[in-house]
């Protein structure tokens, strides 16, 4: 008859497995570390939780903070700087330097707000430059593109938290097919609906590189597919413009009346045919009011309505401190031609210092549509491409006051004036110098406008790893 034992592991044994589990238990958790680290989708995915467990906020600027933002605040009237942001938070760019942190975005809210700037939409420049209500003073515009998941997300309690509003430049298509980087038209029209968001074009298929007609890989929209007519082509970007300004009135109630180039490009050089740079500029014409690229970044100016509305140039926004980029704002007011510079007083700006004017900008969900948003447009006076900035030569649109009638306009030539006094001694020769001034203004205005031609640099390009066919960078 024999016992049965129970028998323990010995004591070293016991160790061992106590050891290997607890070993075995963060190794087990290494493949989440790493996709949420290592991984653009993962980063994404990580980043959509921290937002919702804590919120970004602004931050509270001391003494010695709002005395410098004030100190460096630019200071003008009748025109606006443009940003352009890329994505905020996740590094899903290839190349960083265009996404910045979320606090470093909060940042340049709160240093805005310091320095006085008033925050406008797409819609309201479209609309003052149009005739309507005048653009606050010191204005600026925050823009992003694409409809990035990462940008919208982490902006818009930040845009909350400081009462201000930003433009989306959408591209329709991705919306329409929303994967890990582009938020779905459920968001964007809860972001619409919201009051802090303007959703403009982006092309609705467009913002894609190919193999062009030639064997090079070009955008789009600025360039000729294989056996493509010029004809063919701007029936392709109309239908394209057509079917992105439908789906965002559609989803927001509004057509948009604004554009940005995806890639920056407008046909000035990344094209495989010189002839498409007009028939792309007549396309855009026809259903919104301004446009925008990023050429030639050392010398962005402020905009104006006496720019070319179709080639508004936006400054690309880096990881800068709050103070750098009042700087940046500084310097693109010195690189305007013409501009004049008043001190406004907070009362004139509409609030006081600190406050950054938001509260009376309204939200852009409360601006109605321009009228002419659904009708084609009239082509421009104008034949200047995209990237020159012509001046207008409807004094009406200039931010000087008229001259009067017996002075000669800023340009005319110095010797005819001396001679007018001997004229204008017997009475019926005081009618000449109005009679003769319309031929000194006419040559004036038609010299000038070559002279305001800018050159470009080569367009920017595709700045990401996007996911799918489409880009997921400006």
């Amino acid at each position: 008859m024999s016992r049965g034992r129970h028998r323990r592991p010995a004591p070293r044994r016991w160790l061992r497995q106590l050891l290997s589990g607890l070993v075995a238990l963060p190794l087990s958790a290494l493949p989440f570390v790493a996709y949420a680290s290592l991984t653009p989708e993962g980063r994404l995915v990580r980043d959509r939780a921290l937002v919702a467990l804590f919120p970004p906020k602004l931050p509270s600027l001391d003494g010695a903070q709002l005395a410098a933002a004030r100190a460096a605040a630019p200071s003008f009237s009748g025109r606006v700087m443009a940003l352009a942001y890329h994505g905020i938070g996740s590094a899903s760019d290839g190349d960083g330097g265009f996404v910045v942190s979320p606090a470093r975005f909060a940042e340049h809210l709160a240093t805005l707000r310091a320095a006085g700037m008033h925050v406008v939409t797409a819609r309201q420049i479209a609309r003052s430059f149009e005739g309507g209500r005048p653009l606050p003073a010191n204005a600026v515009m925050i823009s992003f593109d694409d409809g990035r998941t990462d940008a919208m997300m982490f902006a818009d309690p930040l845009l909350e938290d400081a009462h201000m509003a930003a433009t989306m430049f959408v591209i329709t298509g991705a919306a329409s097919k929303p994967g890990i980087y582009y938020a779905s038209w459920d968001k964007l029209e809860g972001y619409a609906r919201s009051g802090r968001w303007d959703l403009e074009s982006h092309t609705d298929r467009l913002h894609v590189e190919r193999e062009a007609a030639g064997g090079r890989d070009l955008p789009a929209l600025t360039s000729l597919e294989r056996g493509e007519s010029l004809a063919e082509y701007r029936s392709r970007v109309r239908a394209d413009l057509g079917r992105a300004s439908a789906a965002i009135a559609q989803h927001t109630g509004q057509a948009p009346v604004a554009f940005a180039y995806p890639f920056g490009a407008y046909g000035a050089e990344r094209t495989n045919d010189a002839a498409l740079r007009t028939v792309l500029r007549q396309e855009v014409e026809r259903r919104y009011a301004v446009a925008f690229h990023q050429d030639d970044q050392a010398s962005v100016p402020l905009a104006g309505a006496d720019d070319d509305r179709l080639g508004l140039r936006r400054l690309e926004v880096g990881d800068w401190s709050g103070l750098q980029l009042l700087k940046r704002i500084r310097d693109a007011s010195h690189n305007t031609a013409g501009l004049e510079q008043p001190a406004p007083s907070p009362e004139s700006a509409g609030a006081p210092a600190g406050t950054g004017g938001a509260e009376p900008v309204p939200p852009a969900a409360s601006i109605p549509p321009s009228p002419s948003t659904s009708a084609p447009r009239s082509p421009s006076s104008s034949p200047a491409p995209p990237g020159t900035t012509p001046r207008s030569p409807t004094p009406s649109t200039t931010p000087r006051a008229p001259a009067p009638a017996t002075t000669l306009p800023p340009g005319a030539v110095t010797p005819p004036i001396p001679a007018t006094p001997t004229t204008t001694v017997p009475p019926p020769s005081t009618t000449v110098p109005p009679t003769t001034a319309p031929p000194v203004v006419t040559t004036t205005t038609t010299t000038a406008a070559p002279t305001t031609t800018t050159t470009t640099t080569d367009p920017h390009g595709c700045r990401s790893h996007g996911g799918g066919d489409v880009c997921s960078s400006r």
